[in-house]
């Protein structure tokens, strides 16, 4: 009688034991190397491509909005700085409009949507745009008794918004960059 412990076939078992691991490693690093990810920041090679985003300045703007965005822009694509003598010159404009979304019966409203809109253009050295779209993000925010606790809230769903409408243009140039 045999064991119900015991494997019916023993070395069948161990050798796919030890065998199991390093296919299933050599199938990964096939799958890897044929795929064709490559990096959004950089090349392959190590070397960016004309400066990439790193050669951008990025033109100053006048509101408190744009400031923010502007500042979230300069940190993820020149942290090092502006650069010396630039590829591109990125020009940006935000808009911001407030839209009642939670409206009381006394007709007050309770909370608002607080979206943000950006027009920007990549220009190169001779001025030529080469580049140019829109992107938006929206925050929201309440409307409470106390007035600085409504600015406050204001103000939270301002600076989320501008750092998520500076990522979706930093997105929508990297990839531009890439082509």
């Amino acid at each position: 009688m045999s064991s119900p412990d015991r494997p019916l076939f023993p070395r069948a078992t161990r050798f796919w034991r030890r065998t199991t691991p390093v296919l299933a490693l050599a199938l990964s690093l096939v799958l890897l190397g044929a795929c064709s990810v490559e990096p959004l920041y950089g090349s392959r090679t190590g070397k960016a491509r004309g400066g990439g985003a790193a050669a951008i300045e990025i033109a100053p703007i006048k509101d408190r909005v744009g400031h923010i965005v502007r500042n979230h822009l300069i940190d993820a694509l020149t942290p090092r700085g502006q650069p010396a003598h630039p590829d591109y010159r990125l020009t940006l404009s935000v808009e911001q409009h407030k839209t009642p979304i939670l409206i009381q019966l006394d007709d007050h409203a309770t909370r608002f949507n607080l979206t943000l809109r950006a027009r920007f253009s990549l220009a190169d050295r001779d001025g030529a745009v080469v580049y140019w779209d829109s992107a938006r993000a929206t925050g929201s925010f309440n409307v409470v008794e106390s007035g600085f606790a409504t600015v406050s809230a204001e103000r939270d769903a301002a600076e989320e918004a501008a750092r998520v409408l500076s990522e979706e243009i930093l997105t929508l140039i990297l990839l531009y960059l890439r082509r």
